[in-house]
């Protein structure tokens, strides 16, 4: 589109509904100080005035009015960084003052009052938004700066007269009038006023902004910054994510009360199932009672049946049993007759002698025996004893006589041994205590290997060194710090005994020594304890040139000075032989040999000069020494055990020799004298068989007799065992009624039909021969009954014990419903009565609440926020499409134009949510009552609000901010092939004219964007600042841009130092004059052509030559 360029701003360019700047009133403004007025023409306006005179000011004025937080003097930082602010205008502060200290710089340092005002007009309408701002006393704190904002639509209301009503009555006279004139409101909040300025332009909250800083912004560092910052307005969806995460709350509250619903339900179906248990072990419980209780009465019935068979059978037996007693009973009679007759004869014959005569053989032959098997003892012990084994009264006398002699000398060899065995038995109880003593003292030593110190005093440091809380190294014994050197070892015997006790002293540190003897002398040590207080000496101890101190070595120890010192008073002189030691007194020769003043000498050879030693740095010694002791001991020990062995062994043999003899000694010969029996014996015997001789009378008799008496005897034993037998069955048939009349008393009324069919199921029925172990069977089946009866008793009780566990469980997890039911078993009616509502009513109802917002609210409100983000970030494309079309329209340079490249960017987090929605969609067709869509969903929500918390992150913005879905770039386009010349984010690179195009051009487009109503292709908002505008364009270019303006439906207000006149000349209708003296600036509105007027009169007056 092209236009001449004087009609470039014709008024017919701009819609008729936009809104354009026509006049900005200010008073006390920064240099500005009482009233002015700038005013714009419709058809184009420039500010121009020399740098610093005040034109960033006046539209510093216009962003106060349009913005929250307005960056000033923009132009001179590059349209970045604001370098002033709100308080230092209404000051009127020029400069960074100067150190004389009388405010010289600030115009108003005293109470003052600044108004602001911008007149707005489509043609039809006008608008006009004002500011008032008075600091009542010197104070250049923001806090102290009082603000009145006014906003009318009246025309008839200006800056003056808000000035002088505020004048005459102050911000409370104004905000009367305002209540009282229509069309006209007044805010003490900025923000309600900008509210109330947005809604009218019907503009974004950061349209403004981008005004504001796009008047001075001179290239581009990032178009995404541009777009995300200040041209898109703020459709995130931060909170919306906050508040649907919210709503998934609710919906995370009914799944939770689902899931308590169920845990409910899954905690009450066991109790069911084990009352049912329960009620099935009752019932069988119940079912083997009744069995126990009739079982008496049944098994008294079947008694009575097989009892009143067996008295029949009894009475057939008792009927033969008599029968054959009767014939017996003659049988006998008629023997008994006979045997007498036999008898009588055989005894006239003479058997009445040889009875007598057999009673006497058979006393003789058991005295026979008894003889002998005395005898055979008594053979048996001399043959022991070596004596003779003849049965006399002279060999027995003999014999007693030698082992009366042999028993004093068994006594006194038996008391001997006696003796020696306990002599040996105590002294194996001695060497025993010495080997535990030994081995308890290797382990000891073990256990310190860097002592020779016997364990019981170390024991006794150790306690010491507890109390005293110091370490068992502060406390060392006087062994422990010296060794013999090795090359004097013979001497070391010699000087363990010079050392004598001293070798178990304790050397204590002074700061502990009163706390060691208070312990030691309030307690039994039950040892002989020696301490020395550890003193270091004032002078170094001195030893004698051939004292046993120059053999040792002396550990490196804090006490070592003070042992030397203790070493030094009881060193003694080292002599080779009894003669050199007869003439040194205090000496010692290495056999142990030590003189004390000239005369007197002692050898200590109560233990052997090669043990007990305790010197040394460390144990080796000693632990050699007392494995070789305790060596010497085992041997001494399996020595005695051997001697012991044969001590009681001859002991044994003597005291069994002893009693041999005691025994011999204790024996009568009428004891053992078997040949007089035998011979007693033997004449009995052959007077028997001359009496008995086969063709006597007497013995003929006797045989006739014996025959009978026999046939008599066997007839006898029969008739008795028939007797007996029917006796026998007599007693049965009596204890078998006896029985037969129990079992009818314990059958009572008997049972009834359902008793003896139960009985019939479970109980066997006996057999006849079982009749005698029917109690035995009744136990039987009564321990079996009682046994099973036990069991459920015991499973009754489990499922009790269960069920209260159960019902307790699911008390806790109830709700309110159980909250007053009891745990007994009485209560289960009221759980099962619960799982049944939960089951039929609960469930499904918060099942069907569940499923419903799941699918309606949770889900649809993820959707919607998702397909909300979606649209904008379509609604920005379509609206970034719209400017390209408008922008095609334009060149950007000849032949050429811009087109902005908007490119979706899909960020992790965006990818992540995308999978988490293919999730979503899937988990939701399965059918699992919703568990796997909701957490598909809780997962997605996360994802959501996970962002919400951190919006600032880049991943969270490209979740839920639509501007950083994309991504937004520039391309320069051929006209005519329409292919992509070249690819920007910014405007860096080029000339500075190029950047300034750049800029201008997707300022422009961005402006329009900002500023355009939703919906509309113009904005409402007409008038944009360029502030230094075209400071590095040609006229071509300037026109370019200007065209793109117009385009765009925006009015420039151009800004610009005094330059570029021409330019401006032909693009605008009036300037706006800006000129600063000093602290104060002024302006006047003029049109070019008055401008050129005024110039030509002062360029004739120049020329004039005085008169």
């Amino acid at each position: 589109m092209n236009l001449p360029q004087d009609d470039l701003f014709a008024t017919e360019i701009i819609p008729p509904t936009a809104y354009i700047l026509t006049h900005l009133d200010l008073y006390n403004w920064g240099p500005f100080g009482g009233r002015h007025c700038a005013e714009i023409d419709p058809k184009g306006s420039a500010i121009i005035g020399p740098t610093g005179s005040g034109k960033t000011t006046l539209v510093d004025a216009l962003m106060t009015l349009l913005t929250q937080q307005p960056r000033y003097n923009l132009a001179s930082t590059g349209g970045h960084e604001s370098d002033r602010d709100l308080i230092s205008y209404i000051r009127g502060v020029s400069g960074a003052g100067n150190n004389s200290g009388d405010n010289s710089h600030i115009a108003r340092p005293g109470k003052t009052v600044t108004g602001v005002s911008a007149r707005f007009s489509n043609g039809d309408t006008n608008l006009r938004i004002g500011a008032l701002f008075w600091v009542d006393g010197s104070s250049s704190a923001a806090s102290d700066l009082k603000r009145l904002w006014l906003f009318s639509e009246r025309d008839d209301q200006s800056l003056d007269d808000w000035l002088a009503i505020h004048h005459e009555g102050g911000a409370r006279e104004l905000k009367q009038h305002v209540r009282d004139t229509p069309g006209i409101q007044a805010n003490d909040s900025k923000k309600a006023y900008l509210a109330q300025v947005r809604r009218f332009f019907e503009v974004g909250e950061n349209a403004f902004t981008l005004l504001n800083r796009a008047a001075g912004l001179k290239q581009l560092n990032s178009i995404d910054e541009i777009f995300r910052e200040l041209v898109l307005d703020d459709h995130s969806a931060f909170d919306r994510a906050a508040e649907v995460a919210s709503e998934f709350d609710d919906l995370a509250a009914i799944h939770s009360e689902l899931e308590t619903a169920r845990r409910q339900h899954q905690s009450l179906v066991p109790i069911a199932e084990t009352h049912e248990k329960h009620q099935a072990t009752y019932k069988e419980l119940e079912q083997l009672k009744t069995l126990k209780r009739i079982l008496p009465v049944w098994f008294a019935q079947a008694g009575y049946d097989l009892w009143t068979d067996r008295i029949h059978e009894l009475d057939r037996q008792l009927i033969e049993s008599q029968n054959q007693i009767d014939s017996l009973t003659s049988t006998v009679s008629g023997l008994n007759n006979q045997a007498t007759t036999l008898k009588d004869i055989y005894l006239e014959a003479g058997g009445a002698s040889i009875e007598q005569l057999r009673e006497q053989i058979g006393q003789q032959q058991r005295w026979v025996n008894e003889r002998a098997s005395h005898a055979n003892d008594y053979r048996a012990l001399t043959r022991k004893l070596d004596l003779d084994d003849r049965l006399s009264a002279q060999a027995l006398a003999a014999n007693q006589q030698t082992g009366e002699a042999r028993l004093r000398e068994l006594s006194e060899r038996e008391e001997t041994q006696d003796k020696t065995l306990l002599d040996l038995r105590l002294e194996h109880g001695k060497l025993s205590e010495t080997l535990k003593e030994l081995t308890d003292e290797i382990d000891r030593i073990k256990a310190r290997p860097g002592s020779n110190i016997d364990g019981r005093y170390q024991e006794f440091r150790s306690e010491l060194a507890e109390a005293l809380n110091l370490g068992e190294d502060q406390l060392p014994f006087v062994a422990e710090l010296v060794e013999v050197k090795p090359e004097e070892k013979d001497w070391r015997g010699a000087i363990e005994r010079a050392l004598g006790g001293h070798r178990l002293r304790i050397l204590v540190p002074p700061a502990a020594m009163q706390s060691a003897l208070d312990r030691v002398n309030a307690r039994d040590n039950r040892l002989h304890v020696r301490l020395m207080e550890a003193q270091t000496p004032q002078a170094q101890a001195q030893f004698m040139d051939d004292g046993f101190t120059r053999k040792l070595n002396f550990k490196d120890h804090p006490h070592r000075e003070a042992l030397k010192g203790l070493l030094a008073g009881i060193d003694r002189h080292c002599v080779d032989s009894p003669e050199a030691l007869r003439q040194t007194p205090h000496g010692m020769t290495r056999q142990g040999l030590m003189s004390g003043k000239k005369g007197f000498f002692e050898k200590r050879d109560n233990q052997r000069l090669d043990k007990g030693w305790m010197t040394g740095f460390n144990n080796r010694d000693r632990l050699t020494a007392l494995t070789e002791e305790l060596r010497e001991a085992q041997g001494s020990e399996r020595e005695i055990q051997q001697a012991m062995g044969k001590a009681q062994a001859a002991l044994k043999s003597t005291r069994d020799e002893i009693t041999l003899y005691e025994a011999l000694a204790g024996i009568r010969f009428d004891t053992i004298d078997l040949p007089s029996a035998e011979k007693e014996l033997s004449e009995l015997q052959n007077r028997l068989e001359s009496l008995t001789a086969p063709d006597s009378d007497v013995e003929q008799a006797r045989q006739k007799y014996e025959t009978v008496n026999q046939e008599l005897e066997q007839a006898q034993q029969d008739l008795s065992e028939a007797r007996t037998q029917y006796a026998l069955l007599d007693d049965k048939r009596s204890q078998a009624t006896q029985r037969c009349q129990e079992m009818l008393e314990r059958l009572g009324e008997g049972l009834t039909d359902e008793e003896q069919i139960l009985a019939g199921q479970h109980f066997d029925t006996p057999d006849a021969s079982q009749y005698d172990r029917l109690e035995t069977l009744e136990r039987s089946q009564r321990d079996k009954l009682e046994k099973a009866i036990s069991t459920l008793n015991k499973q009754l009780q489990r499922y009790q014990l269960n069920l209260t566990q159960l019902m307790e469980k699911a008390r806790t997890l109830d709700t309110g419903a159980l909250a007053e039911t009891g745990s007994d078993i009485r209560d289960i009616p009221e759980y099962l009565e619960r799982l049944r509502v939960l089951a039929e009513e609960a469930l499904p109802e918060k099942l069907e609440r569940f499923l419903n917002y799941l699918n309606q609210s949770s889900d649809q409100g993820v959707t919607q926020l998702l397909a909300h983000i979606n649209n904008q970030v379509a609604i920005i494309e379509e609206r970034i499409a719209d400017l390209n079309a408008t922008l095609k329209r334009v060149d950007f340079q000849p032949g050429r134009y811009l087109r902005l490249e908007p490119r979706r960017v899909t960020h992790e987090s965006l990818r992540t949510l995308e999978r988490a929605q293919r999730q979503l969609r899937a988990d939701a067709l399965k059918d699992d009552q919703g568990e796997s869509h909701f957490k598909a969903l809780q997962n997605m929500v996360q994802l959501l609000r996970d962002a919400a918390d951190s919006k600032r992150t880049v991943g969270a913005r490209a979740l839920l901010d639509p501007r950083y879905r994309l991504q937004f770039e520039v391309s320069v386009l051929d006209r005519e092939s329409c292919t992509v010349i070249e690819t920007r984010s910014g405007s860096q690179g080029g000339s500075g004219g190029e950047k300034e195009i750049i800029a201008s051009y997707i300022l422009t487009a961005s402006l329009s964007y900002a500023l355009c109503p939703t919906g509309a292709t113009q904005p409402l908002f007409g008038t944009i600042v360029l502030d230094e505008a075209f400071s590095k364009s040609s006229h071509a270019v300037a026109g370019r841009i200007i065209s793109a303006l117009n385009e765009f439906g925006l009015h420039p207000l151009f800004v610009t130092p005094n330059k570029e006149m021409r330019l401006l000349r032909a693009h605008t209708r009036s300037a706006i004059l800006v000129h600063r003296k000093e602290l104060q600036a002024t302006l006047t509105s003029l049109s070019w052509e008055e401008l050129e007027t005024h110039a030509e009169k002062m360029t004739r007056k120049r020329d004039e030559i005085p008169g």
